[in-house]
C-alpha cells in the first residue's frame, strides 16, 4: 500500500556574521552608528567569512546598513544573482551617542550596561528590545516561505549577541543549545554562528511577525555559536 502520509515541511536556517575589523578597532575607539570601514586585515577576514559559505546555499541576506557590514557581505555575494538582500537600520549595534569616537577606556567593556545614562547612548536594553524586533520581522516574513524545502538567510550585524550572565533577558528560553554552541558575548569576524527551527509553520505569529510571548517550548536549535576557546 502507497504511503498516505505527507512531506515535512522544510527548515528555516538563521546563519549570523559579523563585520571584520575596522581601524576603530585598533585603536580602541568606541564606534557604535560612527559610519567605519574595514582595515586590510578585516578585509582579510570578510575574505575568510566568504569562503566558510562557498558551497553554502543562500536565499536572504539581512544586514545593518552602515558599511563595514557593506564591505563584510561584498565578497560572498558575486554569483549569488537571486538572494535578496535587505539594509534593516535595527540591525545596526547599540548607539553610543557621545561616546562615539572616544576611548574603549570611556566604558567597561565587559559589561554592556556600562554606557547607560551617559549623554545620547541608547539603553543596552532599548538595544536589546530594537535587535528582537528586527528578528521578529525577519522570522515573519521567511517563515512562510520554506513550504517543504529548506530556506537559509543570512542575518549581518556588528554583534552577534548570544547569551552571558550580563545579557540577561535577549533571550527567552526559546532555543535548544548544540554542543557546539558556546557561551561567548560576541562571535569573532570570520564565525558563522548558526540556528535553525524545524518547524517554521508553528511559531506563533501575529500581525505578521514572530509573537514572543507566545512562543513555547525550544522551537529553534542553536548549532554552532562562538568558538570554543572563547567559551566562558
Amino acid at each position: 500500500m502507497a504511503s498516505t502520509s505527507q512531506p515535512s515541511g522544510g527548515h528555516l536556517h538563521f546563519l549570523f556574521v559579523r563585520h571584520g575589523e575596522t581601524q576603530d578597532n585598533i585603536e580602541r575607539i568606541l564606534q557604535g552608528w560612527h559610519d567605519t570601514r574595514l582595515t586590510e586585515k578585516g578585509q582579510r577576514e570578510a575574505q575568510v567569512l566568504a569562503e566558510k559559505l562557498r558551497t553554502q546555499h543562500i536565499d536572504a541576506i539581512y544586514h545593518s546598513p552602515l558599511t563595514r557590514i557593506i564591505q563584510t557581505i561584498e565578497p560572498f555575494l558575486p554569483g549569488r544573482h537571486n538572494v535578496q538582500r535587505y539594509a534593516d537600520p535595527d540591525l545596526r549595534g547599540q548607539g553610543l551617542g557621545e561616546l562615539e569616537g572616544g576611548s574603549y577606556d570611556l566604558v567597561d567593556m565587559s559589561n554592556p550596561r556600562s554606557a547607560d545614562g551617559q549623554p545620547g547612548v541608547e539603553l543596552f536594553d532599548d538595544y536589546v528590545r530594537r535587535t528582537k524586533r528586527a528578528f521578529a520581522r525577519i522570522v515573519g516574513a521567511e517563515a512562510p516561505q520554506t513550504g517543504h524545502k529548506d530556506r537559509t538567510v543570512v542575518i549581518a550585524t556588528h554583534g552577534c549577541l548570544e547569551k552571558t550572565p550580563s545579557c540577561d533577558g535577549f533571550n527567552p528560553k526559546f532555543a535548544v543549545r548544540g554542543p557546539n554552541a558556546y557561551e561567548v558575548r560576541w562571535t569573532d569576524s570570520d564565525d558563522v554562528a548558526r540556528m535553525v527551527v524545524s518547524e517554521p509553520a508553528k511559531l506563533p505569529m501575529k500581525d505578521g511577525v514572530l509573537d514572543w510571548s507566545s512562543i513555547s517550548g525550544q522551537p529553534f536549535l542553536i548549532e554552532q555559536w562562538g568558538k570554543k576557546e572563547k567559551a566562558i
